[in-house]
């Protein structure tokens, strides 16, 4: 029995108009997962998601994907609204618009109904890791959770210059500062604790083999891994 092939997808994580990423205190690395401490949400919270235009159906599939993230312990949930306006969270499903979000709090400064995440790659016809796989990464970015790539036991070793070329082209068209940000940037171990690189990850970055030296490719887990379970419920519970 083989497992069935995985789609790749690229993810863009956001930073509020004007505002730059946070160069001290940003990262909290807990157990095996990288979260910005400062923007995650208060325990207690209770997080709407608006979903715009889009099929009963695959609102229902997409809030089912996030709220894995509800492990045991936490003190969050993820409830569906129809108001927009009344939604910290507002998701669209535009193809041709990529895969992104912002990160934790950073939406409450997102006004006007506009959208804190798009979900891109995704749809009914997405295959059940495809599809959670995605959904619950961005969902991870907007409980506060950045990339595992950047914690820097990673040490990962790039061929830049493949990487600029690849996401430089359809469907991405990113210049040289969004593949710094989004994929080479990465945290000091003193504004970390401490913690081991998690693999696994549903947080790490889909990275093709040809973007490393050493060939080594990683994609996202269609699933939370123990750690990331672990690091969730350490950050709110």
């Amino acid at each position: 029995m083989t497992d069935t092939p995985r789609t790749p997808w690229i993810c863009a994580t956001r930073d509020v108009p004007l505002g730059t990423r946070l160069s001290t205190c940003a990262a909290f690395a807990a157990l095996e997962g990288v979260a910005e401490q400062a923007k995650c949400w208060p325990r207690g919270t209770v997080l709407k998601v608006h979903f715009a235009q889009a099929a009963p159906a695959l609102r229902e599939r997409t809030l089912h994907a996030a709220r894995q993230w509800l492990v045991p312990g936490v003190q969050l949930d993820i409830v569906e609204t129809d108001d927009p306006h009344d939604a910290p969270l507002r998701v669209t499903f535009r193809p041709r618009a990529g895969n992104w979000s912002y990160v934790g709090r950073d939406c409450l400064e997102i006004r006007g109904g506009q959208p804190t995440m798009n979900l891109g790659d995704v749809s009914l016809e997405s295959s059940d890791d495809d599809f959670n796989s995605l959904v619950i990464h961005e969902f991870g970015h907007a409980l506060g959770f950045v990339h595992e790539h950047v914690h820097p036991d990673a040490r990962i070793r790039w061929r830049k210059q493949a990487v600029y070329e690849d996401l430089g082209g359809e469907p991405n068209l990113w210049d040289r500062a969004t593949v710094d940000a989004n994929v080479f940037e990465s945290y000091e171990r003193s504004d970390l604790v401490a913690t081991p690189f998690d693999p696994v990850s549903v947080m790490i970055y889909p990275i093709a083999a040809s973007w490393t030296t050493s060939g080594k490719a990683f994609t996202p887990s269609a699933r939370l891994s123990d750690g990331d379970a672990e690091t969730v419920a350490l950050l709110y519970s």
